[in-house]
């Protein structure tokens, strides 16, 4: 069967379709409010989607690939949803993919792993129909679908943050992510294109952050002592201003340098510091009580404002990778048979791919 052309009775289709979207686009402030709409703005997208790569690569490739997004997007969908974290419909974008956002972040790595390890699951599950569909009917879509689903599935489970497979492997040691990175980089020699690139960009930078955790512990509390100093310098009537040379924004070379890196950073936090002794306005009129008051005051904003979002900061940091060995080993062999399994499938659909287009 050769892969379906744009004949005339389609091109005839598309025209009507024009016209029809052009009518609409004369009334275009009574859909206002529609377009509003995250969902009619998800589905509008889909539509772009599948007739960039309908009239791009063909239709049976477009509705294979729409078809494939929908399902693994949609395990991510419903793995937030069982985790009780509001996201995003999901948006379809030509060439990349599709995404969807976390409203609120999980709480843990564990939770980030689980809802990150719906899509694929989902994506494996969606092929699954059309294994006996092919091998009874032969016909190219259900041999497209196979061999697509494995590639999409098989790309996102490679270990290196944003990918899923980074996101499920997360609760483990970041070598995995090393791992992902080097990947990558033999992906791109092989196929180089700006999304790779891109992924590898975003992965060195999760990397780096995620192994320099115990450094900016060591900022986060350096801080939050800095605050506590001065909140006893207020409950005492200090309110002297800290001596300091200018701050200067520079770079400095991970590990080599952290003693200077920690004392720039505290340096920053100092002048902040100064700007705030010097708004507690002096009140010659007041009784002590009054001035006791005023100073509870600014005393609890430095609580708000500074130490409370540090601790929080420094609690995410400190708790968020903990989890127990067996879980670990749960999620790392629930990610070899999700892996296995999506390779064993490409491997016997090797060609398919080109079979249907290529023909």
């Amino acid at each position: 069967m050769t892969q379906p052309m744009i004949n005339n009775k389609t091109k005839k289709s598309l025209t009507r379709i024009g016209v029809l979207v052009a009518l609409i686009g004369t009334k275009l402030k009574l859909i206002l409010p529609l377009l509003k709409a995250a969902k009619f703005l998800s589905f509008l997208s889909m539509i772009f989607y599948l007739f960039v790569y309908g009239l791009t690569f063909g239709w049976y490739f477009a509705f294979a690939l729409l078809y494939l997004l929908i399902c693994h997007e949609g395990g991510h969908l419903i793995a937030a949803k069982q985790k009780g974290l509001p996201t995003s419909p999901a948006f379809f974008i030509p060439f990349v993919g599709a995404v969807i956002s976390m409203k609120e972040m999980p709480k843990d790595a564990v939770t980030e792993s689980y809802v990150a390890f719906g899509g694929p699951l989902l994506g494996l599950i969606s092929i699954l129909p059309a294994i006996p569909l092919y091998h009874y009917t032969h016909n190219e879509f259900f041999g497209l679908v196979i061999a697509l689903g494995c590639i999409l599935n098989l790309f996102n489970l490679i270990p290196i943050s944003p990918l899923d497979g980074g996101r499920i492997l997360s609760v483990l040691p970041p070598i995995f992510w090393f791992i992902g990175i080097m990947l990558m980089f033999v992906f791109v020699f092989y196929q180089p294109n700006f999304i790779a690139f891109y992924i590898i960009f975003l992965g060195i930078m999760t990397f780096i952050k995620r192994i320099r955790e115990s450094f900016q512990l060591k900022v986060i509390k350096a801080k939050i002592k800095l605050y506590e100093h001065t909140i006893k310098q207020f409950q005492f009537g200090i309110f002297n201003v800290f001596n300091h040379p200018p701050f200067v924004k520079r770079f400095f070379f991970p590990f080599f340098e952290d003693d200077k890196k920690l004392e720039n950073e505290l340096q920053k936090e100092r002048i902040e510091i100064n700007y705030f002794i010097r708004s507690v306005g002096i009140r010659v009129d007041e009784t002590d009580i009054e001035w006791r008051d005023y100073i509870d005051e600014k005393i609890q904003e430095i609580r708000d404002r500074k130490i409370e979002p540090l601790m929080k900061e420094q609690e995410t940091l400190e708790t968020y990778y903990i989890s127990s060995n067996r879980k670990k080993w749960q999620i790392f062999i629930a990610y070899i048979i999700l892996v296995s399994s999506l390779a064993l499938l490409g491997f016997w659909s090797y060609g398919l791919i080109e079979h249907v287009l290529y023909r």
